[in-house]
């Protein structure tokens, strides 16, 4: 399995805490945010991961030098922003990364197993599979409608306060991003609509998930508490 890590943001919300730090690299106990994401997904066969950077490269190429994991980690520098749907297609373009493979955002923690998620997602027939998580409140993701496995639609922020939220965790194939050039596009709202209402994605729900997001400092602190615990 092959996995690229969507990590190139300027985590904007978060500048009062960081202090100019990558949000993956943020300090969560003795380590970093980015190691959480490793230990979990590297109990797994992973063959290799792409790390898609921009802000602060050098930070992460600093970090990677003394990972016991850099030997399969290949950063990939986008040369300007691209946005989650560009900087996949810009690390698709410029590898030879086999299809289908992983895309994570960088910033999120879920429980969700990506070995099942591979077996459900080969069995399913689907162009790419969205992992789901069911929280509370939802107000600040907007959440997915789904029948069945299949994804049939994306309700926007605000409009519920609990509900099943796309958790950041895809399997694709990459031919679905053939037609779209090199260049900065969303996959969450310039792939996703499209392919929703042709019926080619799926959903892996993770049940009784302990998913959180770093984005906004209110998170990142609740994540340090847990760590403590």
């Amino acid at each position: 399995m092959v996995i690229i890590i969507l990590a190139g943001g300027f985590g904007k919300r978060l500048q009062f805490i960081s202090q100019g730090i990558p949000k993956a690299l943020l300090p969560i106990g003795n380590k970093v945010f980015l190691d959480k994401i490793f230990g979990n997904i590297f109990k797994l066969n992973i063959d290799h991961i792409y790390l898609s950077l921009y802000y602060k490269p050098e930070l992460f190429e600093a970090y990677l030098r003394s990972s016991s994991y850099s030997n399969r980690i290949k950063p990939i520098i986008e040369p300007k922003p691209l946005g989650t749907g560009g900087a996949i297609k810009y690390v698709v373009e410029s590898t030879s990364i086999s299809s289908p493979f992983f895309a994570i955002n960088g910033d999120t923690l879920s429980n969700l197993n990506l070995g099942k998620m591979k077996i459900a997602f080969d069995e399913s027939g689907y162009d790419i599979m969205v992992g789901v998580s069911y929280i509370n409140n939802a107000s600040r993701y907007g959440t997915v409608k789904f029948e069945g496995d299949r994804l049939i639609d994306f309700i926007e922020k605000g409009s519920a306060l609990s509900g099943w939220i796309n958790n950041g965790h895809y399997i694709m194939n990459k031919d679905v991003l053939n037609d779209i050039s090199v260049g900065e596009f969303s996959i969450e709202f310039d792939v996703f609509p499209k392919l929703t209402s042709d019926g080619r994605i799926g959903v892996f729900p993770v049940i009784d998930d302990d998913f959180i997001d770093i984005g906004i400092p209110e998170d990142y602190q609740r994540l340090l508490k847990r760590n403590k615990q």
